[in-house]
């Protein structure tokens, strides 16, 4: 095999893993949404009692790690779901949420801490979706 081939074949090669990697990570991404998304009543459902206060301690997850933009108004959503919920900063939903926590109406729990498999870009995008997840649904508890 000439040089030109062996460098030909590398590239074909190298770009059939690029394809191969980016065909995963939007599964993985579709499929986390549909994972969030059933936890979060993606349908017309809501997170169970108590769980007002996940929501807002995610939105400030969120917030504080970059995965929202500023034009979001996620702070000030968090804020006015934290006045809502029993026991404020105290409440155990909330302090999970700060952490990444996500707690689904159906017992489950989501670590966004976790997501990824360790690859850095698939986790900023899975997180950045749940992130809007939450953030919708965050607006829905308010009537937005």
């Amino acid at each position: 095999m000439n040089t030109r081939m062996k460098k030909t074949t590398i590239t074909l090669a190298a770009l059939a893993v690029s394809l191969a990697c980016a065909t995963v990570s939007a599964q993985d991404l579709g499929g986390l949404g549909g994972k969030l998304g059933g936890m979060l009543g993606g349908n017309g459902g809501s997170l169970s009692s108590g769980s007002m206060g996940n929501v807002a301690g995610l939105l400030q997850y969120c917030v504080k790690n970059n995965y929202l933009g500023g034009d979001t108004g996620a702070s000030g959503l968090a804020g006015k779901l934290l006045g809502k919920t029993e026991g404020g900063t105290s409440n155990s939903d909330y302090q999970s949420g700060l952490s990444g926590i996500l707690k689904g109406n159906n017992g489950k729990t989501t670590n966004l801490s976790d997501v990824g498999g360790g690859d850095p870009d698939l986790k900023s995008k899975l997180t950045t979706k749940a992130c809007d997840i939450v953030l919708k649904q965050g607006k829905k508890f308010l009537g937005h």
